[in-house]
């Protein structure tokens, strides 16, 4: 499925002035940003994405029920909570590109671990994985509105769709390169180790030229005063409590309803591939709104459609699963978003960031798990469905009042 905007990482306000202007790249040319930006963004879903298609043949091979089998969802979700608040912190003594670059390379070292032989090295490497997410999480999309001021709306939808691109190559490949590789789904999934070496070169270039390190003055009310944090970080772990659950087990869900596992990754990466036009359109458009609800509204009603008819009529899942990438495509970008305006100064977009994701992906940790352990108590799909179209309901109602303009003091 999951960050945002403006970095710590800025000279301080003169006294009695105005902000001064963000610091700029003083010898890597944009193009190379913004390729090293589109090739970090593409590591922060595969590791997790890829493993949905898979996700039987892992289950069986490690002797594990459902729940247990979801905390290789769940745990990098919890990491991407817990460790999102110092992603700001991490910053005060090392730049925002510094601080990047070790964080793609712990993903792949996580991902190489997240491989391995038995289920604690499995374990190891998901919170590996899950800890450098978090952190790029946070500063990349912050580093996005702090060098591209006048282009937010444009740079997160290029950001929001690299991500979601690296979700949808993961779904879509996991099987084709199960069989390539002899059926092995450690192989299947080890490939995008080499994705995590390839971020850390293109990013390298984003270091040429830049400061150690240096500071924000914060000033204003602080961030747990704004009226807006609750209701972001709400929208925020709702909609990714929805988007982290059919994406970890949707192709279950399929299977289950009599498609093999490679129709089923198929299927799975057409929902994350008829996402992408809604993360590039949908952050330019609410960028331009005065109040962004049309698109909230708009977006819970593609996810809600999707759901039911997965439970009601699930023999026609592509018609679902399209709605349910249009839908997730449009939430994640809006709450980006949503943390950019809704913040009550500039200094505060980081901190709302943190406090948004580290909170909300808390919430939407508990997603995969609670849908597994609904599963295994009820024997069918229903009561996990209709869990999920609750939860919808609730991103809904956050969204309404996360989009509701003019309560900043």
């Amino acid at each position: 499925m999951h960050s945002t905007p403006q970095d710590t990482s800025q000279p301080a306000r003169p006294q009695g002035g105005q902000p001064p202007e963000p610091a700029r790249w003083k010898s890597t040319p944009r193009a190379w940003l913004i390729l090293g930006i589109v090739v970090v963004a593409l590591n922060l879903r595969p590791t997790i994405a890829g493993f949905g298609p898979l996700l039987a043949q892992i289950q069986s091979e490690l002797r594990v029920n459902a729940a247990t089998v979801s905390l290789l969802t769940t745990i990098p979700l919890l990491c991407w909570g817990l460790l999102a608040p110092l992603a700001p912190l991490l910053t005060r003594r090392r730049s925002s590109e510094t601080v990047i670059l070790i964080s793609t390379a712990v993903i792949g070292v996580g991902a190489l671990l997240r491989v391995g032989p038995s289920l604690p090295w499995i374990l190891l490497g998901t919170v590996l994985v899950g800890a450098g997410i978090a952190i790029v999480n946070v500063l990349l999309p912050s580093l996005v509105k702090r060098d591209f001021p006048e282009r937010v709306g444009l740079m997160t939808g290029v950001y929001t769709l690299a991500v979601v691109s690296g979700a949808a190559l993961a779904s879509g490949l996991a099987v084709p390169l199960r069989t390539a590789l002899g059926g092995s789904w450690r192989a299947s999934l080890g490939i995008w180790v080499w994705l995590a070496v390839a971020g850390v070169l293109a990013w390298l270039p984003a270091l040429f030229g830049r400061q150690t390190h240096a500071r924000l003055a914060v000033e204003g009310p602080p961030v747990w005063r704004n009226p807006y944090a609750l209701p972001v970080t709400l929208f925020m772990g709702f909609q990714g409590l929805v988007f982290f659950t059919w994406l970890t087990w949707l192709p279950r869900v399929l299977q289950d309803h009599g498609l093999s596992a490679a129709a089923s990754g198929l299927l799975l990466s057409a929902g994350n591939i008829v996402q992408l036009p809604f993360t590039l359109v949908v952050p330019i458009l609410a960028a331009r709104l005065w109040n962004p609800f049309p698109l909230v509204l708009g977006a819970a009603a593609l996810i809600g459609g999707g759901l039911l008819g997965l439970l009601l009529a699930p023999q026609w899942p592509l018609v679902w699963i399209l709605l349910l990438g249009a839908g997730c495509g449009s939430t994640f970008p809006l709450a980006l978003v949503l943390i950019a305006q809704r913040a009550a100064h500039p200094a505060q977009v980081p901190q709302l960031s943190a406090l948004a994701q580290g909170f909300g992906y808390l919430l939407a940790a508990t997603g995969p798990f609670i849908f597994g352990a609904l599963h295994d108590w009820t024997g069918g799909w229903s009561a996990p469905l209709g869990f999920l179209i609750a939860c919808t309901g609730l991103t809904f109602v956050t969204g309404l009042l996360a989009s509701r303009p003019g309560r900043l003091p």
